[in-house]
């Protein structure tokens, strides 16, 4: 009887020693939940921003933005599309909630990356450079759906992004086209600096700056990137219509509308050329 209980204390001793934490080890606790990032609107925001919201993520009610569309409609049917000049605005007030530090949180939620599934409705396409600090869909404020993203450095065109451009008009039913350039352009300042003949690293390189070239080739290699950069966006703009007979068609017809613009590094603003 004596030796069995001297077991099952020696058990209990045991039992007791690997179930606790040695005194030089930390338990491991669960990840702490952060506290709310919403900032409450102070005195340093203008008067004008701060009586139309009590914290800076929410926009004022009069920068209108898009309501969520509907699900779209079937491949076999003509989408209708939005209204150029309503998706404009759209874009002109997504762009100044951006600068002011006002966002919308609607449009970005489980749900409507379910409701998206069923197919898309644009209403605007982007084309812009694929610069890591010129992101459309933050620098117009829009949610998941509602522009149709082209990017590609200083927004030189081949068949693939003139291709991408038509199936977004045709098939999705987009109706406004923007044609976005930047300030400090990497791409345009390679297309100013290179002299003829030159060679910027690559076959395919070469082939992107060699597009760009004619569009500015009234700019002189002195001068600033971002003018460069303006007359590349316009000349997109227009070798679209000249290249693609469905574009041309539908802005003939009125259908379609094209814009170019210039996105401010140092500002976050999105100025219109046209």
């Amino acid at each position: 009887m004596i030796q069995h209980k001297i077991v099952a204390l020696i058990a209990l001793l045991f039992f007791t020693a690997c179930s606790s934490t040695p005194d030089n080890e930390t338990p491991i606790a669960p990840p702490a939940v952060p506290e709310s990032t919403t900032t409450s609107v102070s005195a340093a925001v203008p008067a004008e921003l701060a009586q139309h919201s009590t914290t800076l993520t929410e926009p004022p009610p009069s920068l209108a933005a898009p309501k969520i569309s509907p699900p779209p409609p079937s491949h076999h049917e003509s989408p209708k599309g939005t209204e150029p000049a309503i998706a404009l605005g759209w874009l002109k007030n997504g762009n100044i909630r951006f600068t002011k530090g006002y966002f919308r949180k609607d449009g970005k939620s489980k749900s409507d990356i379910k409701r998206l599934v069923a197919g898309q409705y644009p209403h605007t396409i982007v084309l812009s450079c694929s610069d890591s600090r010129v992101p459309p869909e933050h620098a117009f404020d829009q949610a998941l759906g509602e522009i149709f993203v082209i990017r590609v450095a200083g927004e030189a065109l081949d068949s693939s992004v003139v291709a991408s451009i038509e199936y977004a008009v045709e098939h999705l039913g987009a109706r406004l086209l923007v044609v976005m350039g930047h300030t400090h352009c990497g791409a345009i300042k390679a297309a100013l600096s290179s002299k003829p003949g030159q060679s910027v690293g690559s076959a395919d390189l070469d082939a992107l700056v060699a597009d760009i070239k004619p569009r500015i080739s009234s700019i002189a290699a002195t001068s600033d990137v971002s003018e460069a950069s303006s007359k590349n966006a316009s000349g997109v703009a227009e070798d679209l219509v000249k290249r693609s007979k469905i574009l041309s068609d539908k802005v003939h017809d009125g259908t379609l509308v094209i814009k170019s613009a210039m996105y401010w590094l140092n500002s976050g603003t999105v100025s219109w050329l046209e």
